[in-house]
């Protein structure tokens, strides 16, 4: 098995194909009632439970509501990444992580709108480089473009 992949040739097909199943299951589950009450739920608890509480209270002000807003309209509510519509939920992402560039929170030039799968790709990939040495700094110097290379790589 080559370094870096998860799984052989044989069965990385099968694996693609449950990816696949489950991705179709999840968006069906989300455009129920029941389903976006769950998703509901899950994020206020996420809020509650995991998420830093001065992060929380900055994306529930009005500032950020704002400039979320603007930056969504000036993106034509289109992923910046892969270039589908962003629908379900307003998704605008910040560059730079809010906790290694707090002084961005609000600059327009460091938000982007991501659609869930290339935001969620981001994070892992943050998540990864925040783990090596230097990683905060590092994560507060990558440049969109580098971003979005990174993303579609991931994507293919």
């Amino acid at each position: 098995m080559p370094i870096g992949t998860d799984f052989c040739p044989t069965h990385e097909q099968q694996q693609l194909e449950r990816k696949q199943a489950y991705i179709k299951q999840r968006d069906k589950a989300k455009s129920t009632v029941r389903g976006k009450q769950l998703a509901n739920a899950h994020m206020a608890h996420y809020n509650h439970t995991t998420r830093d509480p001065e992060a929380n209270a900055f994306y529930h002000s009005v500032q950020w509501q704002r400039m979320r807003d603007y930056v969504y309209a000036r993106d034509m509510g289109m992923c910046q990444v892969c270039g589908n519509a962003v629908t379900d939920r307003k998704i605008v992402d910040h560059c730079h992580p809010l906790k290694v560039a707090p002084d961005e929170k609000l600059d327009k030039d460091n938000l982007w709108t991501l659609c869930y799968r290339c935001h969620n790709i981001k994070t892992q990939l943050e998540e990864s480089i925040k783990g090596q040495p230097n990683g905060n700094n590092k994560l507060k110097h990558i440049s969109k473009q580098w971003w979005v290379k990174a993303i579609k790589e991931k994507i293919k």
